[in-house]
């Protein structure tokens, strides 16, 4: 859940960070309540994706003591895509268990206090919302010889912002049981396979070109008052004890809306489910609660959502979009396109095995070109995590996998014989409820434990490049399927940093800690240090805590940089996103330019998008096509 930093002067911002879905167990302010991967990450000699060759997802890896050759896909297909595609499919197995370089900042360094450390990371059901278990399997049979392919997770509601995707029914040569089967993917149908793009998808997403512009702030966004002339005479409760509304499915929020069921709640009130009756569209409405601390937070959120849209009217650049607000019997509402699942979500649905790097590439693109626009706006999300990352469709297929996991750490192993993959990697970037403009008032505190940059924990102030260090940690987790950085503890959460990044954190930043500490009073950063290092571990260090920091891998040692051009470069980007010094570190608009992006990984991403390709063309051919995201503008 997302900090509200920016909402009113002097709130608690542990109080205020919440966002539109639950994330996973953890406790807002970026604590935790539980972790949210339910294994622990491999171990061992790492494959990637590109390594083993993923075209023909279903050979299984040889012997060990064989090495596995890497076919030169780039040589194979120097002649174009072939016409017709040859991809291994495997039936559904049960689901998992439930279970700028800127020198200048203009925040307050506050000090940081340190939290009790927790390392095993394990999934706490109890923590999630129940909201999402509802989810039924559209068009599929359980009948023998029938088909029975789900292509959603098939326990998960869509996720509570942006207009509905569509269930993907299967292909018809798919058949039942865990048994796999060639099927013949006949890429034609009358339409051209479109040449792929150097992250090997085919979905267009537009590239980053900058404003063009003069970025426009929005004012207060005025919230009209709805009367309730339903209620008005009776003597109904509408608001338990605590100030939340009282969801009530098929009943009327104002005139426009129409309830039909809660997607989840927070400490800022619920989202729910609705039909707009004038556009018969599904959305999202997200109903704060009658308390006047979050009444303000959900008008400074109204005010980063405007200035969204009125900057990109189009949505070229993929942020949730505001289409209404209103207020009704003391409850602000703020009305969004009804989204499918985030990638926490669909990772969770999946085992936590990890996307394919295909996928990965095309989220990089994707949310680096939402968050340069974001820093255009002069606007710095602050709470960036997979949580805050929705798919436009969760829609998926499974294929063969049969290796190992990469990991983050030395002695976790974790293996797996197949996983889920999206036929469509298009997201949406959510939960401005923590966006800050760049000269306003900056909270000492902001993102998620995991997604912290270190600047944050030392107390010198953040500014954009806060969220670039945030995308890097979300990259390597969806490399591995667990998060980089497991820890609550701000000490060790330094010594991890300095384990990954194979250096000490720079003397001039220690410097700055040092002087900030002397000239404004005690700063609680500068007891992590000693004689210019940092003093790790000490004598307080926990036994656990050592060997959890030993078992670190070098970023060099979780990526497989020595594979493939591809690896080579994506290990590169990271080494320039995880820099100390903000001011050194890279920005988004320099990420989009790198050389990882120009090169392509054939992968069972690339099969799917091969399979969505079909059912599209398919689609057109019998009227019902339809895309996987609906914008929808409003004025």
């Amino acid at each position: 859940m997302s900090t509200l930093a920016g909402g009113p002067r002097g709130l608690d911002p542990l109080l205020l960070h919440q966002s539109y879905q639950m994330n996973g167990g953890r406790l807002q302010g970026g604590h935790a309540l539980s972790n949210h991967h339910a294994d622990s990450p491999v171990s061992t000699k790492t494959l990637s994706d590109s390594n083993l060759g993923q075209a023909a997802e279903g050979m299984q890896l040889r012997s060990s003591r064989r090495r596995p050759r890497v076919p030169d896909w780039d040589s194979f297909y120097k002649n174009g895509q072939p016409r017709e595609q040859e991809v291994i499919v495997i039936e559904d197995s049960p689901e998992p268990a439930r279970d700028h370089a800127l020198s200048d900042y203009s925040s307050i360094p506050n000090g940081l206090t340190a939290v009790s450390s927790s390392k095993k990371r394990k999934l706490d059901d109890t923590a999630s919302q129940s909201t999402y278990s509802s989810r039924q399997v559209v068009n599929g049979s359980s009948s023998k010889g029938s088909p029975t392919e789900s292509y959603r997770p098939a326990d998960r509601d869509p996720h509570p912002t942006a207009s509905l995707a569509h269930i993907s029914t299967n292909d018809a040569n798919s058949r039942t049981g865990l048994k796999r089967k060639r099927t013949r993917q006949n890429i034609t149908n009358g339409v051209e396979p479109r040449k792929l793009r150097a992250d090997g998808s085919r979905s267009v997403y537009g590239e980053y070109r900058g404003l063009g512009r003069r970025a426009t702030k929005a004012s207060d966004v005025a919230v009209r008052v709805v009367r309730d002339d339903v209620h008005k005479d009776k003597k109904v409760k509408l608001d338990d004890d605590d100030g939340h509304y009282i969801v009530i499915p098929d009943t009327d929020l104002a005139n426009k809306y129409r309830i039909m069921k809660l997607l989840g709640q927070g400490t800022f009130g619920k989202v729910v489910q609705a039909v707009d009756r004038e556009s018969n569209q599904l959305v999202a409405v997200k109903v704060i609660r009658s308390v006047q601390k979050y009444r303000d937070a959900a008008k400074i959120e109204l005010r980063a959502l405007q200035t969204l849209r009125q900057n990109d009217p189009e949505n070229q650049y993929r942020c949730i979009h505001l289409r209404d607000c209103f207020d009704f019997r003391d409850h602000i509402c703020i009305v969004t396109d009804l989204l499918d699942l985030s990638l926490f979500d669909f990772l969770k649905a999946n085992s936590f095995v990890p996307f394919p790097n295909s996928h990965i590439q095309s989220f990089a693109r994707q949310l680096l070109t939402s968050v340069a626009f974001l820093h255009d706006l002069n606007l710095i999300h602050t709470d960036l995590k997979p949580e805050n990352i929705l798919l436009c469709d969760a829609g998926y297929q499974t294929f063969t996998y049969n290796r190992r996991i990469p990991s983050s750490q030395v002695s976790a192993q974790r293996q797996a014989s197949q996983r889920k993959v999206l036929l469509s990697p298009e997201i949406r970037l959510i939960d401005f409820g923590s966006a800050t403009f760049q000269d306003e008032y900056h909270s000492s505190v902001v993102s998620t434990r995991h997604y912290r940059a270190p600047e944050i924990i030392l107390g010198l102030g953040w500014s954009f490049p806060c969220d670039i260090w945030s995308i890097g940690c979300i990259l390597v987790e969806f490399f591995t399927g667990d998060a980089l950085f497991q820890t609550h503890d701000n000490l060790e959460h330094l010594a991890m940093m300095e384990a990954v990044c194979d250096a000490r954190i720079t003397p001039h930043l220690i410097q700055k800690v040092n002087k900030m500490s002397a000239k404004n009073g005690p700063n609680s950063a500068a007891k992590y240090f000693k004689r210019q290092k940092l003093d790790y571990p000490t004598t307080e260090t926990t036994r656990a805590s050592r060997r959890f920091v030993k078992n670190m891998k070098r970023l060099v040692d979780i990526i497989p940089h020595n594979v493939s051009p591809f690896m080579k470069n994506f290990l590169d980007l990271l080494e320039k996103i995880f820099v100390y010094d903000p001011a050194a570190r890279i920005t988004a608009k320099e990420a989009l330019q790198h050389p990882w992006f120009k090169e392509v990984a054939r992968d069972d991403g690339t099969e799917a998008a091969l399979i969505q390709e079909k059912r599209i063309a398919a689609g057109r051919s019998s009227g019902t096509a339809s895309s996987a995201c609906h914008d929808s503008q409003h004025g």
